[in-house]
C-alpha cells in the first residue's frame, strides 16, 4: 500500500511524505514492489524546460530521506502489557545494570530509549490530530481530558526509572536517559500547543485551554527543577539555541528510524557494454578506412595520410552518435539513480528514481483528464506549450526483513522528499500587481493584488496491485509558496 501527505516546508520548498507499506503476499514470495510516477505541469511563462533545467539542477533541488515507519502504538499501550515499549527500556536497563561495561546491552539500553521516545511523539501527534478533527465539542472536551492523563501517565512512568538507574552506569548512559526525558517533555507540551492552535476559535476552545496550560507549565516546572533548557520571551538568543538543541535531540532520538543507503548508477553495467559496442563499431569503421585506403593508395602516401585523418574524425563521431543513442535508449529502460537500503548491514530492498521533460503526446490520457485544463489555458497551450517534468520513482522492500529488526513491527519505509522550487522564481513577474478600481471621489483607486502561478502536480500510485491518481495544485509567486491543496480532477481556473 502507498500513503502520501503532501505539505509546505518552508517558503520555498514542499515534500512529499510517501509510506511503502510491506506485506507478506505468500509463503513463497516476500516482495512487494511499488511505484509513483509524479507529472508536474509547469507554466510556460517560467521558462523551465530541457534546455535551461538540466537533471542535475533537479536533483541538487530534491533531497529525500528514507526512514523507517514508527511502529503503531496507543498512548495507553506505550506503558500497558509485558511487550510494551516501557518494559522494553525497563528490561534493557536491568540488563545494563547487571552488566555494566557490556557494549551490547549499552547499545540495547540506548536504542529502547530511542524507540521509546519515538513512538510516544508518533502517538501523541497522531492523538492531538485525531481529538483535533472531531466535530462535536462535547466529544472533543472527554478526549482531551483523557489525552492529558494518558500523557502525564507516560512522562511519569519514564521518569520513575530513573529511580532504577545505578551510579555504576556510565555517564553517557545516564545522558541518554535524560536526553529521551527533555525530548518527550517537548514532545508533551508541543502536542499541547497544537492542539489548541487547532481549536483556537471553537466553542470548545475556552474550556479545554486551562487544562492544557497547567500540562505546560507542569512541564515547565520540571525542566526547571532538571535544568532542561526553556525557551524565554525575553532572549532571543537563549531561543535560538534551544531551537537547536531540540533539533540534534530530534536527530539523535530518530537516528534509528532512519535507514543506510547505498547510492549506485542505475544499468551502470549495461551503460559500460553498450558504449563498448559503440566505441567498437568506431574502430571497425576506421579500421576498413585505413585499411582499404592502404590497399589502394599504399603505403606513406598523401592520399592515405588524409584518408586516415577522415576515418579518425568520423570515428570519433560515430562513437559520439552512438554513445548518445544508447544513453537515450537506456534511459527509457533504466532510472537515473539506484540506493540500495540497509538496516545494521541487511539489505531490505531498494529505492529508484528518475526525471525528465516529456511532450504532452507521451502522457497516459487518463493523466491529462485529470489534469483538465480550462478553456483559457487550453486555448492557451496550443500556442505557449504548457512544460511537463516526469519524477518516477520505483521502490522494492523486503517484508520479512523490514518486520524482524530488533523486537518491534516495523511494517514499511517513509520516503520523504523535499522539491526546492528557488530555481523556478528567477524569470516571475513581481509578485504584486496594482488594479485600478472605481471610487467617487477621485474616480480610481489602487488596490495591489499579489500574482500567483500555479504548479499543478498528478500522482499515479501503484501497489500490491492497487492503482489510484490523485492531483494537486501549488500556488506561488516570488516570495514563496502560497498554498498547496489536493483537488478533484474536475475543470479548474488555472
Amino acid at each position: 500500500m502507498i500513503d502520501i501527505k503532501v505539505k509546505i516546508h518552508d517558503k520555498f520548498s514542499f515534500e512529499f511524505k510517501t509510506s511503502f507499506i510491506a506485506t507478506r503476499k505468500s509463503k513463497m514470495s516476500d516482495t512487494n514492489e511499488f511505484s509513483i510516477n509524479m507529472w508536474m505541469f509547469v507554466p510556460n511563462s517560467l521558462d523551465i524546460n530541457r534546455s535551461t533545467y538540466s537533471k542535475d539542477q533537479f536533483y541538487r533541488d530534491t533531497k529525500s530521506n528514507v526512514r523507517l515507519i514508527t511502529p503503531v502504538y496507543s498512548l495507553k499501550d506505550i506503558y500497558n502489557g509485558d511487550q510494551c515499549p516501557l518494559s522494553r527500556l525497563r528490561a534493557s536497563i536491568e540488563e545494563l545494570k547487571a552488566n555494566p561495561e557490556d557494549q551490547n546491552s549499552s547499545a540495547n539500553y540506548a536504542y529502547q530509549v530511542r524507540m521509546f521516545s519515538s513512538i510516544f511523539k508518533s502517538a501523541s501527534r497522531d492523538r492531538a490530530y485525531f481529538i483535533t478533527d472531531r466535530e462535536n465539542d462535547d466529544e472533543i472536551a472527554e478526549l482531551i481530558a483523557e489525552y492529558i492523563s494518558e500523557i502525564s501517565d507516560i512522562l511519569l512512568h519514564y521518569r520513575k526509572l530513573s529511580e532504577i538507574m545505578d551510579e555504576k552506569m556510565t555517564k553517557d548512559n545516564l545522558q541518554y536517559f535524560s536526553f529521551g526525558d527533555d525530548f518527550i517533555g517537548n514532545i508533551a507540551e508541543q502536542n499541547a500547543y497544537r492542539i489548541m492552535r487547532r481549536l483556537s476559535g471553537r466553542p470548545v476552545y475556552e474550556s479545554i485551554k486551562n487544562q492544557l496550560l497547567e500540562l505546560v507549565k507542569k512541564e515547565d516546572s520540571y525542566k526547571n527543577k532538571k535544568g532542561y533548557s526553556q525557551l524565554d520571551p525575553k532572549d532571543p538568543t537563549n531561543n535560538y539555541l534551544v531551537v537547536m538543541r531540540r533539533g540534534i535531540l530530534k536527530k539523535f532520538i530518530e537516528s534509528d528510524l532512519y535507514l543506510n543507503t547505498k547510492s549506485l548508477k542505475d544499468g551502470a553495467l549495461a551503460q559500460q557494454f553498450y558504449y563498448g559496442i559503440a566505441a567498437g563499431v568506431s574502430m571497425v569503421f576506421a579500421t576498413v578506412v585505413a585499411f582499404t585506403a592502404q590497399q589502394r593508395y599504399g603505403n606513406f602516401t598523401v592520399p592515405l595520410f588524409f584518408a586516415l585523418v577522415v576515418s579518425y574524425i568520423f570515428k570519433d563521431r560515430i562513437k559520439d552518435l552512438m554513445r548518445y543513442y544508447f544513453s537515450t535508449q537506456l534511459g527509457k529502460k533504466y532510472f537515473d539513480n539506484k540506493r540500495e537500503l540497509e538496516i545494521q548491514k541487511q539489505k531490505i530492498g531498494w529505492s529508484k528514481e528518475a526525471f525528465d521533460f516529456v511532450s504532452e503526446e507521451k502522457i497516459p490520457e487518463k493523466v491529462m483528464n485529470i489534469r483538465k485544463r480550462s478553456p483559457l489555458v487550453e486555448a492557451e497551450s496550443k500556442i505557449y506549450n504548457e512544460q511537463i517534468i516526469l519524477y518516477k520513482k520505483l521502490v522494492q522492500l523486503s517484508s520479512t526483513h523490514i518486520s524482524q529488526y530488533k523486537g518491534y513491527r516495523f511494517v514499511g519505509i517513509n520516503d520523504i522528499t523535499r522539491f526546492n522550487l528557488t530555481n523556478f522564481i528567477q524569470k516571475m513577474d513581481n509578485p504584486f500587481v496594482p488594479l485600478c478600481m472605481p471610487d467617487e471621489k477621485n474616480g480610481y483607486i489602487l488596490s495591489p493584488s499579489e500574482k500567483v502561478y500555479a504548479l499543478h502536480i498528478v500522482l499515479r500510485c501503484q501497489g500490491h496491485s492497487k492503482l489510484y491518481y490523485r492531483k494537486f495544485r501549488l500556488l506561488f509567486n516570488r516570495e514563496g509558496i502560497k498554498d498547496i491543496t489536493e483537488i478533484n480532477s474536475t475543470p479548474d481556473l488555472s
